[in-house]
């Protein structure tokens, strides 16, 4: 009988609670499937077993919570109960995970990129991502539907602020599913003038709002660099990263979701070494 643990660093959009459902069906009871929890403030892990779970796994309560990550762990002694553990995380836990942890000759490990701001490097897509992108935009246009039926003698730009490590891919995908505008978290210089040109340009007789996507880091530079050199009337609002996970995932999450899990079960199933899951736009491969 295998221990199988998984544990979930930086963040746990809806989605995961999917691939920890499959696992559990496929695993038990054949194998044990734990749940891997380290204290934020005492950095002590716990391991709990996972025995039942719903069976609606969209809407029920999330098994695990986001683990902390110590700069300083003793990560051979937190996963030395386990067979195999399986990594799921976000940009900054792959970091760690490569620097800290797939070196480990004595633990065998998976990582799984799960980012809902999809910049996990090497990988096209990642889970939670899709269902945060229509989180974001369904909110975007709820504003944009109230904006529009108001007249002001200014034209009007309504910021939305994404807070978290959003990566320029994201703040792309946003402004065109919104017909906005946005500025890329690693600008320079002249791609302010042209933004400022882009907004002008995208106001006319019978379109008199528009909308602007950034950072939540670039807060003082959107005021200072844009909003100074624009005659408009400014409003904005910030996104958090609790709106971005969304309740339930969407139908392209959903489906990765159940490739993950498909890929996590053939690696335990074949006893693998330490590797990782890379997503591609043709696929799922396993380094």
């Amino acid at each position: 009988m295998l221990k199988v643990g998984v544990i979930v660093l930086g963040c746990l959009p809806s989605g995961v609670k999917q691939i920890l459902h499959r696992l559990y069906e496929n695993l038990s009871p054949a194998h044990q499937l734990f749940g891997l929890e380290i204290d934020r403030e005492s950095g002590e892990i716990t391991y709990t077993e996972v025995k039942e779970i719903s069976d609606a796994p969209y809407l029920s309560h999330s098994i695990l919570k986001v683990s902390a990550t110590p700069s300083e762990y003793q990560w051979e002694e937190a996963f030395a109960p386990m067979d195999m553990t399986v990594v799921m995380g976000d940009a900054d836990a792959k970091e760690l995970w490569q620097a800290s942890i797939a070196k480990k000759e004595t633990i065998r490990t998976l990582f799984v990129p799960v980012s809902i701001y999809n910049n996990i490097r090497g990988n096209d897509w990642t889970l939670g991502y899709d269902t945060a992108l229509n989180s974001i935009t369904q909110n975007v246009l709820k504003v944009q539907d109230t904006i529009q039926s108001l007249k002001y003698d200014k034209p009007r730009l309504f910021g939305f602020s994404i807070e978290g490590n959003p990566s320029t891919n994201m703040l792309q995908d946003i402004s065109l599913a919104v017909d906005g505008n946005y500025l890329a978290v690693d600008y320079e210089k002249e791609e302010i003038a042209a933004l400022c040109e882009a907004i002008t340009k995208s106001y006319t007789y019978t379109k008199t709002s528009s909308v602007l996507i950034y950072s939540e880091s670039l807060q003082a530079v959107v005021q200072d660099s844009v909003i100074s050199k624009l005659d408009v009337d400014w409003k904005y609002t910030e996104i958090n990263e609790a709106l971005c996970m969304g309740t339930n995932p969407t139908a392209i999450d959903r489906i990765l979701a159940n490739e993950l899990a498909d890929e996590v079960l053939r690696w335990t199933n074949n006893n693998c070494l330490t590797g990782e899951l890379v997503v591609h736009k043709d696929g799922i491969q396993f380094k």
